[in-house]
């Protein structure tokens, strides 16, 4: 598997008019880790999506898996709970409303949804890491699939 991790530096180097992107190879190895993602948590209830191309639109409610060229890099994953397309929460993110007990509410119960999956993930032999990412936001990532898979 292709440490996300290599690429920070030359990201933050690149001086190119579009954003650093990893090589299509490492791309692929995290392809590869997100779709053996999908399949664990599909196997233990959660319902997930790899996301292609870093657009979600259209995707289920349920983990979203993502596969990161640029950065963040790697895999990450995040939580869309159905309520995100309920009319009473896209009129709160519309107006921008983001002290809305509801739009919080969302945010709190989806980052406590992720939180959980890297657990699940994690006792399945994924290796993961959830680290800051800015302000109150976190990048819940996996790293690696397991060496000696869990039956």
């Amino acid at each position: 598997m292709t440490d996300p991790f290599q690429f920070f530096t030359p990201s933050h180097l690149h001086t190119g008019g579009s954003a650093y992107r990893a090589p299509a190879e490492a791309v692929e190895s995290w392809r590869k880790l997100a779709e053996e993602v999908r399949r664990e948590l599909d196997r233990m209830g959660f319902p997930a999506s790899v996301v292609p191309g870093g657009d979600p639109k259209g995707l289920p409610p349920g983990a979203h898996i993502w596969v990161n060229a640029i950065e963040p890099f790697g895999v990450t994953l995040d939580w869309d709970p159905p309520v995100t397309g309920s009319p009473e929460y896209l009129e709160k993110v519309l107006t921008q409303d983001m002290t809305s007990g509801l739009f919080s509410y969302v945010v709190t119960a989806s980052e406590i949804i992720a939180r959980a999956l890297c657990s699940v993930l994690e006792e399945a032999g994924f290796k993961v890491l959830i680290d800051h990412a800015e302000g109150r936001m976190y990048n819940y990532r996996v790293l690696e699939a397991p060496r000696f898979p869990k039956i």
